[in-house]
């Protein structure tokens, strides 16, 4: 295993929900390296001065990066072949597992173990905390509605509804925000249901989130028309996550989105309980 010194000056990452902890803690140029440099949104990040990392990694082009860390996840960075390369390179992997989280506050909270390497941990649980604080508070106050929002997520796939799992840290900000998930199920992973299912609960939803690339009112109409399956589903609102996309139409809600849990919620309750949020000006949702 080999030893990082730390603080880090030069890293390769290879997911956005990695880049908001630089841009808190104010160490965005360290990143020299990156796996899909047309995703990032964010515009404090010199993508002229970002090297593009390709899935199958080149050692030469690594090694030029002179980078003290890559950080990344399962999929890409821990084949036995890979550790090797990287051990031979005498370059450190860092594994991320950000997305195993089951609640938006705890997938948030990896703000603090990046920051580490840069040994800003104080800083960064600072900046946590705030944020926990808030998200506590609000959530608190939804959770005293005695009336709950209906909400729908997900969208047609290869003939079934395809949604989030019951135990999934969006079902998670949905309950916090005042809501109640249909077809909510005791798993953490994407699910998908029957349009036979769907159909036959009859559910008028209040909310239906669409999760997708949906982002107009003109879109969904069209996208009715070509496809009747859609008749199954009554909701009285359509929102979307895509408000802030960059010209690649990569979305900010994977990006800084899910490191501000506090403001989801806020976006979130807006929607569900409009009366109560009047001045909240949605940031990562539109309506359709």
């Amino acid at each position: 295993m080999l030893k990082i010194s730390t603080p880090v000056k030069k890293v390769v990452m290879m997911s956005t929900t990695y880049l908001p902890a630089l841009e808190l803690i104010k160490q965005e140029k360290s990143l020299v390296g990156f796996q899909g440099k047309r995703y990032i949104v964010s515009p404090v990040f010199n993508l002229d001065q970002i090297k593009e990392v390709a899935y199958k990694f080149n050692p030469e082009y690594l090694l030029g990066l002179k980078a003290d860390l890559i950080m990344g996840y399962d999929s890409n960075l821990s084949t036995s072949k890979q550790r090797q390369l990287f051990n031979t390179l005498k370059i450190p992997v860092v594994l991320n597992k950000d997305f195993e989280e089951k609640t938006p506050l705890g997938r948030a909270e990896w703000l603090v173990f990046i920051s580490s390497f840069y040994d800003q941990d104080e800083i960064a649980l600072k900046i946590f905390n705030s944020i926990e604080e808030t998200y506590l508070a609000l959530k608190a106050k939804n959770l005293k509605r005695a009336q709950k929002a209906k909400v729908l997520v997900g969208e047609i796939q290869n003939g079934y509804w395809v949604t989030c799992g019951g135990e999934s840290d969006l079902a998670q900000l949905i309950e916090d925000a005042g809501g109640e998930l249909g077809q909510k199920n005791s798993s953490a992973s994407t699910q998908k249901i029957s349009l036979e299912q769907l159909s036959q609960e009859k559910i008028i939803f209040d909310i239906w989130l669409t999760h997708n690339m949906w982002a107009s009112k003109k879109e969904l109409e069209e996208v009715f028309k070509k496809d009747k399956r859609y008749t199954l589903i009554t909701a009285k609102n359509i929102y979307n996550n895509n408000l802030i996309m960059n010209i690649n139409k990569s979305n900010d809600y994977w990006e800084s989105g899910l490191q501000r849990p506090d403001l989801l919620l806020l976006d979130l309750s807006k929607i569900f309980h409009p009366e109560e949020n009047i001045d909240h000006k949605l940031h990562w949702y539109r309506k359709l």
